[in-house]
C-alpha cells in the first residue's frame, strides 16, 4: 500500500510539472502572437494617420484633433443648446471614403448618445450644438473597423462625415 501511495504521489508530481511546462509554452506562444498583433495594429494606425493627414493637406483644411486619431472641422457654429443639454436631434449627413466615393446620404432622428452612430461620432458629438455644420474624419477603429459595413464601406476604411446637426 505504501508503494502504491508513493507511486501515485510521484505520478501526480510528474503530471503537475508537465502541465506547468505546457502552460509556460502556451503562454510564450500567445505572448509572441500578441506582440505581433500589437505591432501590426500600431503600423495600421500610423498608416491611417498618414492617409488622413494627406487628405486634410490636399484640401487645405484646418482640422482639430479629437480622441484616438479623429479629426474634425466646424464649418459653421451655432449658439444653440449642446447635445449634452438637449440630446434629441436630427442629423443630415453624407458619408464618403477618402477617394471621394459617396457611400451614404441620409437624415436621421437620434438621441445622443446613440448606438446607431459610429463610436467616433458618439465620442466627438459631445463637443457640438444644434445647428452646427462640420466634417468628421474617422479612422477605421472609430468607424466600421476591419470588416467595413459589408455593404458600401470597404474593410479598413477611413470615412469622412459631412454633418449638419438640427
Amino acid at each position: 500500500m505504501k508503494y502504491f501511495c508513493f507511486l501515485f504521489a510521484f505520478l501526480l508530481t510528474l503530471s503537475a510539472c508537465s502541465s506547468k511546462q505546457q502552460n509556460e509554452n502556451e503562454h510564450t506562444k500567445y505572448s509572441i502572437w500578441n506582440e505581433n498583433v500589437i505591432t501590426a495594429n500600431k503600423y495600421l494606425v500610423k498608416e491611417d494617420s498618414e492617409r488622413i493627414s494627406n487628405y486634410i493637406k490636399r484640401r487645405s483644411w484646418h482640422c482639430l484633433d479629437g480622441q484616438g486619431g479623429i479629426k474634425y472641422m466646424i464649418f459653421s457654429s451655432s449658439s444653440a443648446d449642446s447635445l449634452n443639454l438637449n440630446p434629441e436631434f436630427s442629423m443630415v449627413y453624407r458619408v464618403e471614403l477618402l477617394d471621394g466615393t459617396v457611400c451614404y446620404t441620409d437624415e436621421k432622428q437620434l438621441v445622443y448618445p446613440s448606438s446607431e452612430m459610429d463610436s467616433g461620432l458618439n465620442h466627438t458629438f459631445k463637443k457640438f450644438c444644434h445647428g452646427d455644420s462640420l466634417v468628421l474624419i474617422l479612422p477605421p477603429h472609430y468607424s466600421k473597423g476591419l470588416i467595413g459595413d459589408l455593404d458600401k464601406i470597404p474593410p479598413h476604411s477611413v470615412v469622412v462625415y459631412y454633418i449638419k446637426i438640427k
